[in-house]
């Protein structure tokens, strides 16, 4: 099966490897709104997001996968909504990972090595695991989050739509991380995070507001 990617940079250099490497996908090419050169990691930049529905119809890849980062949160939002229901997404999900029967997991996401989800875990759309997240039974993770390597989420914990997780963070059971927040890399979160806001520290503490 081929997918095709959106983002030419190094997350999705990484998402192709291991598509191809552990998860038997064939990678057609790349779309970007700013790589203006026709060809990167050894594959075709086809060209704008304008025109991926077109090259879909014409059966130039098979399903779509976006590769943009924690730092574009809106645009890696965006251009998923952009394709919903009119494309199919691809899971590329890696063999070493755990995930438990019981889970339900939706489409467009990017699970790396060793990410463990136990009973119950719900992951949404357009999500990114990284190496070695631990996520605790009946536990959420809604649309469009990142979240950074060896990240550790207790059991009833709901994080909501578009937040990023920072490497080696830990958030405690039964807390809700609210949409657009940012949870930097260390904190220990034993609190309900407010919407639009970076928090740090041990315990963690909100430092700025987004809005």
């Amino acid at each position: 099966m081929k997918i095709a990617i959106i983002g030419a940079a190094e997350l999705g250099k990484l998402i192709a490897y291991h598509a191809v490497n552990d998860s038997g996908f064939e990678v057609a090419g790349y779309y970007d709104d700013f790589f203006k050169q026709k060809e990167f990691n050894d594959k075709p930049v086809f060209g704008n997001t304008s025109i991926i529905l077109n090259d879909f119809e014409k059966g130039v890849f098979d399903k779509l996968i976006v590769a943009i980062g924690y730092s574009q949160m809106n645009a890696r939002a965006d251009v998923y909504n952009k394709f919903k229901g009119r494309i199919p997404f691809a899971n590329i999900i890696h063999s070493s990972c755990y995930i438990d029967k019981s889970c339900l997991i939706g489409e467009g996401n990017f699970f790396l090595p060793g990410a463990v989800l136990d009973y119950g875990v719900i992951i949404h759309n357009n999500i990114t695991l990284n190496t070695a997240t631990v996520i605790a039974h009946h536990s959420e993770v809604c649309d469009h989050t990142f979240i950074a390597p060896g990240v550790t989420i207790a059991g009833l914990v709901k994080i909501e739509q578009r937040c990023f997780i920072g490497i080696g963070s830990i958030i405690k059971d039964c807390i809700i991380i609210s949409e657009n927040c940012t949870i930097g890399a260390g904190a220990v979160v034993l609190e309900n995070t407010v919407a639009f806001t970076t928090s740090i520290g041990i315990p963690a503490e909100a430092i700025k507001s987004k809005l």
